[in-house]
């Protein structure tokens, strides 16, 4: 039977999340085999989360199995975890999100630690709260809300979903102003044992579900730390496909993680890591951008059946997206956080 679920928004207009569920389970387990999240706190002792409104059809519902019909009864509240359809049903619900949603929170951070890496890197460990964890699709990324400034700071998560340690790599050359504004903030309020505030999740370049093909994954400086999180997340999981990370850098002092990309290659058949060093001083040099594009096509001759994850500046995007789609990769499996904010026209 069908079933939709109403979303109102404060614009007046509404969201629909349509799923299949049978006589025999509850909506809200009909809903989460397809990736629908509803509120739910049964295990908490904290009842009636997960109430909606049956607006249209017929539902057996509560403990003793009481037969609802809008027919008969008009609209009427009900527990999703507790009622079965008899019909096709609609029903308002006050929060819902889809496969590729998730709610934006804003949550107070105890700063676990700073460590300043090489090439002006530093590795930040983030304390979340306790209770229930903020979710985030690996790949994502979060926003650092500085009291000083109006516009957040957005910084790539490096860390898997599911721990209490949020890690972060922040790359603060003596050039980058506002990175050493933000890392000394962080600092401060470390010594001070005071809280960061921190919102999250941003992207849509992410990991949604896990991939039915093969990924290569594509990063220029601190963009490792969002390839970091994917492949640590698919690593937990036990993800069977081919995993290949191309790391362009300028010099190889700047590859701050290398032992670690070569312990996972040691550690698991499946991955391969493959350095980009142009070995250039200049620091506007884009001499790596073309030598790893190069180095993927070289080496990835089926590109129809891989996925393509880029990170690093709207440069290296658009010439990787040229190059690879140019070469049979379908566009649709280019994914980067850059085409979501920048305009190719801008950088041809």
């Amino acid at each position: 039977m069908n079933i939709r679920l109403i979303k109102k928004q404060a614009d007046s207009q509404h969201k629909y999340y349509d799923f299949e569920c049978s006589q025999d389970e509850s909506l809200y387990d009909a809903a989460e085999k397809v990736g629908i999240k509803l509120p739910i706190s049964c295990k908490n002792g904290v009842c009636h989360i997960c109430r909606g409104k049956l607006q249209s059809g017929s539902v057996i519902t509560g403990g003793q199995n009481k037969t609802v019909n809008t027919d008969r009864d008009g609209s009427t509240d009900i527990m999703l975890c507790r009622t079965s359809p008899q019909s096709s049903c609609e029903i308002e619900v006050e929060r819902v999100y889809g496969p590729k949603e998730l709610p934006l929170k804003k949550v107070a951070c105890q700063i676990e630690s700073i460590e300043l890496s090489q090439a002006h890197v530093y590795q930040i460990q983030l304390n979340l709260p306790a209770g229930k964890l903020p979710e985030f699709f690996p790949g994502q990324y979060l926003s650092i809300n500085l009291p000083a400034r109006d516009d957040p700071a957005y910084f790539s998560i490096a860390s898997r979903p599911g721990l209490r340690l949020i890690e972060l790599h922040i790359q603060a050359d003596p050039h980058l102003e506002s990175a050493l504004e933000i890392v000394q903030y962080l600092k401060t309020q470390h010594e001070q044992n005071s809280c960061v505030s921190i919102s999250l999740p941003f992207g849509e370049a992410c990991l949604y579900e896990e991939p039915s093909k093969s990924l290569i994954l594509m990063a220029a400086g601190t963009g490792f730390s969002q390839m970091k999180s994917m492949i640590e997340h698919l690593q937990f999981i036990d993800y069977k496909h081919s995993i290949s990370l191309y790391w362009a850098v300028r010099k190889d002092a700047d590859m701050y993680l290398k032992m670690m990309a070569k312990t996972w290659e040691q550690q698991y058949n499946n991955f391969h890591f493959i350095p980009i060093i142009a070995d250039i001083d200049d620091k506007q040099g884009v001499d790596h951008h073309d030598q790893m594009s190069d180095a993927v096509l070289e080496n990835h001759l089926d590109l129809e059946n891989s996925l393509v994850f880029v990170s690093g500046s709207p440069k290296l995007v658009f010439s990787a997206m040229d190059a690879l789609t140019e070469s049979g990769l379908p566009e649709k499996q280019f994914y980067s956080d850059v085409l979501e904010y920048a305009k190719r026209s801008d950088f041809k």
